[in-house]
């Protein structure tokens, strides 16, 4: 990963642009999309930048930047379309330790700017390293397909009740309450007319009277360390557990599909202390979400040996790869 994917918090920014045409024009309908005071300077801007300046959405310096004006800027854009001039902005920047972007111009620049799917408050950042930017417009339309335009009302109706729905457990009750939120309740309130603040109260108040903590246990296996091998159950229970507990010879390219919050617990042999049904019951007190993940098949010894140690289990089938690994007795 050579450049590293970031948010920059906007409001309050100064942005200033270099550049007064066709590549200033295509960044700058971007960068009106944020609160950030917008600076462009160029002697010959275009009409459109003209006519942006007097509705108040930027303000317009008909003149070179200089290095004086760089002090205190959050980000600068070198869009002259002039090599001579974009390199004098670029030193500019970097003499004043701007983080600084060369239209066009990958190894001049200090930060890149993705494809943008824009659903407010959700937005997605695609990035190619500026290796393959047909490819990151390709992924940008299948995204806005996918994301309808209702998902912003979906998101900033999430926001406004953020708070409230922190009184839910944290871990599984609390991402339960989201995913049906977002994956029905929310598109539901929002095709039948609802109101959707009103629709997301119930629901959390629904969430809130059935706290009932359930321990749970998801047993998992794998004979590759092929990705692409997973079972899609296996790849969802990866996505929602709370802790991931697997064998040391499971490789990193698996583990690197769990969520970045769980918590990770290598074992190097079965023969643990406690035994391993145990441990796994007692990782899933209260109401957590464990995923067992092993390099063999699990059965349904060690299933029922889970259960009278108090934790609901799901097993789930896997597929093998090469090479083959013998199945072990589990208990």
């Amino acid at each position: 990963m050579q450049h590293f994917p970031i948010f920059v918090a906007m409001q309050g920014a100064r942005v200033l642009l270099s550049g007064g045409g066709a590549a200033a024009l295509a960044k700058l309908r971007l960068l009106m999309k944020t609160p950030a005071r917008i600076e462009v300077y160029a002697k010959s801007p275009a009409p459109e930048i003209i006519g942006w300046a007097r509705q108040g959405r930027l303000h317009l310096n008909k003149r070179d930047l200089q290095p004086g004006d760089i002090t205190a800027a959050t980000l600068v854009y070198a869009a002259d379309e002039d090599d001579a001039m974009d390199a004098r902005t670029e030193a500019f920047a970097r003499a004043a330790g701007v983080l600084v972007n060369v239209v066009d111009n990958l190894a001049a620049s200090a930060f890149i700017t993705p494809a943008i799917v824009d659903r407010a408050p959700v937005t997605v950042a695609i990035g190619t390293e500026g290796a393959a930017p047909v490819l990151a417009r390709k992924i940008k339309a299948t995204l806005e397909e996918t994301l309808p335009i209702s998902t912003r009302t979906l998101a900033t109706t999430a926001a406004a009740l953020r708070e409230q729905a922190e009184e839910l457990p944290h871990g599984e009750p609390r991402r339960s309450f989201w995913a049906e939120w977002f994956d029905h309740k929310g598109p539901q309130a929002i095709k039948n007319g609802t109101d959707p603040k009103t629709a997301l109260n119930s629901l959390l108040e629904t969430h809130l009277n059935q706290q009932s903590l359930t321990n749970r246990v998801t047993l998992a296996w794998t004979g590759s360390d092929d990705p692409d091998l997973l079972v899609m159950k296996t790849r969802r229970a990866l996505d929602q557990a709370d802790v991931v507990v697997h064998d040391a010879d499971i490789a990193p390219q698996i583990l690197e599909l769990a969520r970045r919050e769980a918590d990770f617990l290598t074992l190097h042999n079965t023969a643990t202390v406690p035994p391993l049904p145990q441990l796994l019951a007692q990782q899933a007190k209260g109401g957590r979400h464990v995923l067992y993940l092993s390099s063999q098949p699990c059965n349904d010894t060690l299933a029922t040996a889970i259960r009278m140690a108090g934790a609901d289990v799901t097993l789930i089938p896997g597929l093998s790869g090469e090479p083959q690994f013998q199945q072990r007795g589990q208990a």
